[in-house]
């Protein structure tokens, strides 16, 4: 009778100490929340998430929103005035083929550009831009892509200076006399 008594005793002494370590658990295990910190305007404002975009991930943090992205290829089209100055070889200066051109660049994606009216009305020459305004001449062939005639073709960049002109730097390589020719000077959007 005293085992009896004595497992009972025991047995209930193990089931309030489980009870008790149970409580203890779920108490002591209850999942954590962060409390709420200061009010952050930032985190509202909207940045462009495109890498190919010129104010990529400018004013992050926030919230990615693709329709603020300025692109280069749209930030550089229009019409611009240039006073281009062709140079020789030597780069001695042709003052007799300085002359005002005006031509058109518009966008074909978000990074290339088309560019009409430096040699004619119809013909189009092909760039590409990156996110620091710099626009590539597309090379096609191993000494560029076919400028003004059959024979000539065309090599070089402009790059965005500000918000109104482009840099030009053009290298064209004819096989007439003249040879190779540099096509350099600030053209003007209009």
């Amino acid at each position: 009778m005293r085992n009896k008594e004595y497992f009972w005793r025991n047995m209930i002494k193990n089931i309030i100490f489980i009870a008790f370590l149970a409580i203890l658990t779920v108490v002591a295990c209850k999942r954590y929340k962060d409390k709420k910190g200061p009010y952050d305007p930032r985190l509202e404002r909207s940045y462009c998430n495109d890498p190919l975009a010129v104010n990529y991930n400018w004013g992050f943090p926030g919230q990615p929103d693709s329709t603020v992205c300025v692109f280069p290829a749209d930030a550089m089209s229009g019409r611009y005035l240039l006073q281009d100055s062709v140079y020789s070889l030597d780069n001695t200066l042709d003052s007799e083929h300085i002359n005002p051109v005006y031509f058109d660049l518009y966008a074909l994606s978000k990074s290339r550009l088309g560019m009409v009216g430096f040699c004619n009305a119809t013909d189009t020459l092909y760039f590409t831009a990156d996110r620091y305004y710099k626009a590539v001449a597309d090379t096609v062939f191993a000494a560029g892509q076919f400028f003004c005639g059959v024979s000539d073709t065309l090599t070089g960049y402009f790059r965005r200076t500000d918000s109104l002109s482009l840099y030009i730097d053009f290298t064209v390589l004819g096989d007439t006399a003249a040879g190779i020719r540099y096509h350099r000077g600030t053209a003007v959007k209009q």
